[in-house]
């Protein structure tokens, strides 16, 4: 019986472990808009399993969690932090790339672009 218990309460806490995780993600999720001129026009962030993932016209590729508001983008060799106005909602990111800083204002709201949606106005901009 104390097995059974300590099971139960080792998969909740698991299951709890889990569903913080992907709350303090939806924190990110949005569309980021860089500066004329700079090599990216705009970068979108949303969660595909559990892991954020940065969309933009080069591609999508998933972020590897480093820290509190930072992030690796192994593909680019580039250390991503999303910057708090208030200490509360996220306000911008800044990408370090080769020796380069890359400053996104966020434009939209929290609300999480479905991955279809993406592509199909990838698509459109890309064939106007």
């Amino acid at each position: 019986m104390r097995k059974l218990c300590f099971l139960t309460l080792f998969l909740m806490g698991a299951f709890l472990t889990v569903n913080a995780q992907t709350g303090s993600l939806n924190d990110y999720i949005g569309k980021y808009v860089f500066a004329e001129g700079s090599p990216v026009a705009e970068v979108t962030v949303t969660i595909e399993d559990s892991s954020l993932v940065i969309n933009s016209a080069m591609g999508s590729t998933m972020l590897e969690k480093k820290g509190v508001d930072s992030f690796y983008l192994a593909t680019y060799d580039a250390l991503i932090i999303f910057n708090r106005a208030d200490g509360k909602t996220v306000a911008s990111i800044s990408i370090f790339v080769q020796g380069t800083e890359l400053m996104g204002k966020k434009e939209s709201s929290p609300v999480a672009i479905k991955e279809d949606e993406f592509y199909a106005t990838l698509w459109a901009k890309h064939n106007n």
